[in-house]
């Protein structure tokens, strides 16, 4: 064992040094640590500059206020959208902005933009804003850095997000909302269901574990201190106040400082708390949405201390989280080493409002390609950089849990984050065409495809029969269109029964959850295309069949599309149009495997899931597949997905898409509202929701080589550039040794010099890998993380960079 000088084991040392620093005596044995931070949601229930001069500004002024008045006192920022915004309508006060920060009494719970989802956005979306904050606080003489990144209100997690932390450089974070807790939106379930909901991950950290502090262990290995904040993270707002809360939508509290009711509250808290604890250590969040600060709060705390200390052995101070977590982690041996999905929360929300979650990923995808054509453009004098900074900021903004959840009413939609979002596309758009007279022309030539020869077909008493030499497929037309009956052109054995079939449910529940996830709601299946009759169209194209055909579903018409081609086992399908209101329609294909498992890719990493868990059906997040495999046989098939969507499948292979939904709020016993979720929203767009389908041999996914598929299924299905070449060109900016080791990002470093080059990998996790620019000379090169500081030196060797994988994703930095 190592000691220090005097004796002591380092974590001892390190823990009397940090009591010393918050003012906690040596022999305090219980500790409540009360940290006050701030949840402003940006473009919720109102836009972000109503919220900014109703609630933030003032807010954020009191805040100075009480930090200017107690140099002890601490106040936490959870994000940067609002702290630019005081920053920039408020110039008389940057200097004592700057100086709290400075000096981490303005403490930073995260360095992002935003508090992001982390299930629906791509792994890139995630790390720029984590990045773009970082950026911002540097460029205006911020110093701190944190290592602690908090999602306060997320509706779930990825499970990958200790992958994506570790990546960023963060060590540390917490959140609130996990699966099977209990939740204001099911206060009115208490009487029927016991929370926490067994088999979920709360019962697992407060039945099994008995911890709400735990080393959270992604599946590549990554490795993250965790908090779970089980009361939730408003549970000491009404430290000083009688009444049921001061959040704003619904404020019913008066103030009450007196010490009997501060002190009965500190020791409630306590009490609470103690039962999930392994160490001294107890954490109390006061923060609800757009709560101001406690006024003096240090002098409620230090009142209990003197009076009520010495008899009940609680010590109660003001401090961040991260400083919860430092104390906490001088008793990591004693803490639980789990690898959570804490899903599912809610399951609405992945399918919620799929129109303004499409231009969210647009832009991403819009200024990535932009990035990498500016690293072949001859015009190297451009600040790439700087001219998209901002569209950047909107498109970290758009990460945030009620923006791309699709969670914030209608109103707020229109006049802010879908004009916010167009006019960013439309300016990465004016950037990308800017740039191509700049480009080497023969830099943009591309060799023109041979067509494929087309599958053979036939059309026959109401049927249509594709035969290509990976499948046989039927389609009948007394069957609305789907797929009768799919099977081997050589072995004969079956692929496919009754498949890509519309389904219509009635859905009572909202923008945040499904009918069927609380007591009183309805989920219930209407109508089938199948159920219709409808005219299939075929039209042989360059290389590949289409087909085609359209229903009435609840009044709207959907139209169904197939391409099918004789060189790719692939099938590409299509869903366009519109679910009328309270309708989900989800995609059915009757797959006839007996699957134990699910395996699908989250942001970040890659995920093993059961079928079912909480509800039923199970409706599952994913970002771009899902693999299924029967466990006798090994056959097995894949779903893939152009856009982050959900997924359900039952113990007999039958495996549901949500493919439109219009969910227009929840709703208990058809009339009673859920507590907290207040917003109403209707799908006003048409959509088109592009899937596709493989069938696979014996073998996992690593084998069938499920995550290069797919990249590389959709021919960019978000591609609005209009321009194929410049995509592929794009492409062959950098490469790397590897085909499942993915290039997500080139750009002009932000911090420091050179090249900042993103790789992304499912499969090659300690692995080493080739990277190689294609008009770029590497000098020299640095592993570093996504907030682009440097790590270690990486080996150079001609015209490529060699490092091993540390993780699911890499970022290395390269010098000319």
């Amino acid at each position: 064992m190592n000691l220090t000088s005097n004796g002591k084991h380092p974590a001892q040392s390190n823990e009397k040094s940090q009591r010393r620093r918050l003012g906690i005596p040596d022999d305090a044995k219980r500790i409540i640590l009360f940290a006050e931070s701030s949840h402003w949601d940006p473009s919720w229930m109102h836009t972000s500059e109503e919220y900014f001069e109703r609630y933030v500004c003032a807010n954020l002024d009191h805040a100075l206020s009480e930090l200017i008045k107690e140099p002890r006192r601490v106040y936490s920022i959870e994000c940067m959208f609002f702290l630019r915004m005081y920053w920039e309508r408020r110039p008389q006060n940057q200097d004592t902005v700057r100086k709290l920060v400075n000096e981490g009494r303005l403490r930073l719970t995260s360095s992002g933009v935003t508090t992001a989802d982390t299930l629906l956005p791509d792994a890139e979306a995630i790390l720029r804003d984590l990045l773009v904050g970082q950026e911002w606080l540097r460029s205006n003489g911020m110093t701190q850095e944190p290592s602690l990144a908090y999602f306060t209100d997320s509706f779930g997690n990825s499970p990958a997000l200790p992958s994506l932390l570790k990546a960023a450089g963060f060590n540390m974070t917490a959140f609130t909302r996990i699966d099977g807790m209990l939740a204001p939106s099911s206060y009115h379930e208490m009487l029927c269901r016991r929370f926490p909901l067994p088999q979920s991950s709360a019962a697992l950290l407060m039945k099994e574990k008995r911890s709400l502090d735990f080393i959270w262990r992604g599946v590549d290995g990554a490795e993250v201190l965790c908090h779970w904040n089980a009361f939730n993270y408003s549970q000491g707002d009404l430290l000083a106040h009688r009444g049921i809360t001061r959040v704003y939508i619904i404020p019913s509290a008066i103030s009450d400082r007196s010490d009997w009711n501060v002190s009965h509250k500190i020791e409630r808290f306590a009490a609470q708390l103690s039962r999930y604890s392994r160490t001294p250590y107890l954490f109390c969040p006061i923060g609800g949405d757009f709560v101001g600060p406690l006024p003096d709060l240090l002098a409620l705390l230090d009142r209990y201390n003197r009076t009520h200390y010495p008899k009940t052995g609680i010590w109660a101070v003001n401090a961040g989280l991260d400083d919860y977590l430092a104390l906490v982690d001088c008793y990591r041996d004693l803490l639980p080493v789990v690898e959570i999905d804490p899903n599912p929360y809610w399951m609405g929300f992945y399918t919620s409002r799929p129109s303004l979650k499409k231009k969210c990923h647009e832009l991403v995808d819009l200024l990535l390609l932009a990035e990498k054509l500016a690293t072949v453009s001859k015009d190297t004098g451009r600040d790439i950089n700087k001219a998209l900074a901002e569209a950047w900021w909107h498109a970290a903004a758009s990460n945030h849990h009620d923006y791309i959840t699709g969670t914030a009413p209608d109103r707020v939609v229109r006049i802010e984050q879908q004009p916010v979002l167009e006019k960013a596309i439309m300016n990465v758009r004016a950037t990308i065409d800017s740039l191509k007279p700049a480009i080497p022309q023969a830099r943009r030539q591309s060799p023109e495809p041979i067509p494929a020869a087309l599958p053979e077909w036939r059309r026959h008493d109401g049927l249509v029969e594709v035969r290509t030499p990976h499948y046989v497929i039927e389609l009948a037309e007394n069957k609305g269109g789907a797929i009768v009956r799919a099977w081997h052109p050589e072995t004969q054995k079956p692929l496919l029964s009754l498949s890509n079939d519309l389904v219509s449910y009635h859905d009572m529940g909202g923008l945040w959850r499904m009918g069927h996830e609380f007591y009183g709601g309805a989920f219930r299946e209407l109508r089938r295309s199948s159920d219709s009759h409808t005219r299939l169209d075929v039209r042989e194209c360059e290389g590949y069949l289409e087909i085609s055909c359209d229903t009435l579903l609840d009044g709207e018409n959907i139209r169904r599309l197939m391409w099918l081609r004789s060189d790719s086992p692939v099938i590409r399908f299509r869903v366009d149009g519109r679910a009328a209101e309270r309708r989900t329609l989800t995609v059915r294909f009757a797959t006839g495997l007996s699957p134990g498992k699910l395996i699908m890719e989250t942001s970040g990493g890659i995920v093993v899931r059961p079928l079912r868990r909480i509800y039923n059906p199970t409706f599952w997040p994913l970002q771009h597949f899902v693999h299924l495999q029967d466990g006798a046989s090994g056959k097995g098939a894949a779903i893939f997905l152009a856009m982050p969507g959900a997924v359900s499948c039952q113990a007999d292979g039958r495996l549901e898409i949500v493919a439109l939904r219009n969910a227009t709020c929840e709703r208990a016993f058809r009339f009673l509202p859920l507590l907290g979720l207040p917003a109403e929203g209707h799908e006003e767009s048409s959509y088109s929701f592009d899937y596709a389908l493989i069938f696979t041999d014996a073998g996992d996914w690593r084998d069938n080589k499920i995550p290069l598929t797919a990249r590389k299924v959709f021919e960019n299905p978000r591609d609005t550039t209009g321009d194929a070449e410049l995509r592929e060109l794009a492409v062959s900016v950098a490469t790397t040794g590897s085909p499942e080791v993915f290039v997500t990002a080139v750009k002009p470093a932000s911090r420091g010099e050179g090249l900042i080059v993103r790789l992304f990998t499912l499969t090659s996790v300690g692995l080493p890998v080739d990277l190689t620019l294609s008009d770029f000379r590497p000098k020299a090169a640095f592993l570093c993380d996504a907030r682009e500081r440097d790590l270690e030196p990486l080996q150079v060797k001609q015209q490529s960079v060699r490092l091993t994988m540390p993780g699911t994703i890499a970022t290395v930095r390269v010098l000319p």
